[in-house]
C-alpha cells in the first residue's frame, strides 16, 4: 500500500517551496536593513566542487529530514532560503536576473526535491513504528527513487549552469 496520494504530495511540495520562499524574503530583508551585504568578489569553483557541495546539501536535507520527521530537512529549506536571500540582497536587479536566477532555479527546486523525499521516508518510518512491518519502510520507495534522481538531475543542470555560463 502506498502512502503517499496527490494530495499530499501538493501540500508537500507548496510547504517546502513556501519555506524556501520566506527564507528568501527573510534574508534580503535581513541585507537590506542591516545594510550590510556580501562585499568580497565571488571565487569560480569548478562544476565537481559545486556539485560535490550541493550534493552534500542535498544528503543533508534527506537524512536530517528523514530522522526528524521533515523538520530538519524544512530548517535546512528555509536557512538555504535565507542565504540566498543575503547573497541576492547585495546585488542589483540585473545581477540577479543574469547571475544568480539561471542556476539557483534548479538548486532550489533540487532541494524542494530532496525535502519531499526526507519526507516521505519520515511518514514511512511513522507508519513501520505504527505497525512494526517491514513493508511499510520500503512502500513508497519508487516515488523516493524517482526524487532523488530529479534532485540529482537538478543539481547537474544548476552546476553547469554556475560554472560554463
Amino acid at each position: 500500500m502506498c502512502l503517499i496520494n496527490k494530495t499530499d504530495v501538493k501540500k508537500d511540495f507548496w510547504l517546502t517551496f513556501s519555506l524556501s520562499m520566506i527564507g528568501l524574503v527573510v534574508g534580503i530583508c535581513i541585507t537590506k536593513l542591516s545594510g550590510v551585504g556580501i562585499t568580497h568578489a565571488l571565487k569560480k569553483m569548478a562544476f565537481h566542487e559545486i556539485f560535490n557541495h550541493n550534493a552534500g546539501v542535498a544528503l543533508l536535507i534527506l537524512t536530517i529530514g528523514a530522522l526528524t520527521f521533515g523538520v530538519g530537512g524544512l530548517v535546512i529549506l528555509f536557512l538555504n532560503g535565507v542565504t540566498m536571500g543575503i547573497a541576492s540582497g547585495s546585488l542589483s536587479l540585473e545581477q540577479i536576473i543574469l547571475l544568480l536566477l539561471p542556476y539557483t532555479v534548479f538548486e532550489l527546486l533540487s532541494f524542494v526535491c530532496v525535502a519531499l523525499a526526507g519526507i516521505a521516508i519520515a511518514k514511512n518510518i511513522r507508519e513501520f513504528r505504527k505497525g512494526k512491518k517491514f513493508s511499510s519502510l520500503i512502500n513508497d520507495w519508487p516515488y523516493v527513487r524517482l526524487l532523488l534522481a530529479v534532485t540529482f538531475f537538478l543539481l547537474a543542470i544548476a552546476g553547469f549552469i554556475e560554472v560554463y555560463l
